[in-house]
């Protein structure tokens, strides 16, 4: 269940997305938003995951490595991964437009560094694990259940995320003209 300031941040974060402050045309061509539910979704994280920093002995040394992974690997998300999922509503509607193009080099490379993100995938699941079982031997169950949902959020990247970049990518390649 979401605490209650987290019910807040998540109104007003879909707020935010039904009136946009700006258009997202409007933006540089580098700085594409990323879709509000993996906005929450990261703060969320950074901050049960900071929390769990403060907790005694291994469960709060096991959060601390785990914080430099994740935000480390968010920071790749929001970079180039995510950007481009912003475009599904259009395109699963059958719209596509030349100014979507900005996409396909961000898909490209997910695609090319595919291998290092399966890594640090790998990596933040082991770090996730580690914490689980700090936090079974500690008795925290707040911890424990982090990093099982955790887990189960970083698997998601890869039998959701990931595929459906592609199939993203094959439908604005399939759309837009050859020159993009």
């Amino acid at each position: 269940m979401l605490s209650k300031s987290s019910r807040m941040w998540l109104v007003a974060a879909a707020a935010a997305w039904i009136v946009p402050s700006q258009p997202i045309m409007a933006q540089q061509p580098e700085q594409h938003l990323i879709p509000q539910s993996q906005i929450i979704e990261h703060k969320e994280t950074l901050e049960q995951l900071t929390a769990l920093t403060h907790h005694p002995g291994e469960v709060g040394e096991a959060a601390s490595r785990l914080l430099v992974m994740m935000k480390r690997h968010m920071a790749r998300e929001e970079a180039f991964i995510q950007p481009p999922l912003t475009l599904l509503p259009e395109v699963a509607a059958g719209k596509v437009t030349p100014d979507m193009a900005w996409a396909l080099p961000m898909i490209k490379r997910t695609q090319a560094e595919h291998e290092q993100i399966f890594i640090e995938h790998t990596e933040i699941t082991d770090g996730l694990n580690e914490l689980a079982t700090a936090a079974e031997k500690a008795g925290d169950k707040n911890a424990q259940a982090f990093a099982e949902s955790a887990a189960a959020d970083s698997l998601t990247d890869f039998e959701i995320l990931i595929p459906t970049l592609t199939l993203l990518g094959n439908a604005l390649e399939a759309k837009l003209p050859a020159a993009h």
